[in-house]
């Protein structure tokens, strides 16, 4: 699979998380990518994904920046 096929996996699953209220709760960084948990806001609901392509972990931290600039 190329490394854009496994960008775009990774940023449609984040995306329809994101799309169903799911909220960042940690991204934990490792020599195999980054670890992201997610929660859904309101439930006990929780997703974790484990992000080993480079840009999706620029994506994922580009969504967390823009949602905490949000919030001020």
């Amino acid at each position: 699979m190329s490394s854009y096929q496994e960008f775009l996996q990774e940023k449609q699953l984040v995306d329809a998380w994101m799309k169903n209220n799911y909220k960042i709760t940690s991204i934990v960084g490792t020599l195999d990518g980054d670890m992201v948990e997610l929660e859904k806001e309101g439930v006990s609901e929780k997703q974790s994904i484990l992000l080993e392509n480079a840009d999706s972990r620029k994506y994922i931290t580009t969504l967390l920046i823009k949602h905490q600039l949000q919030e001020q």
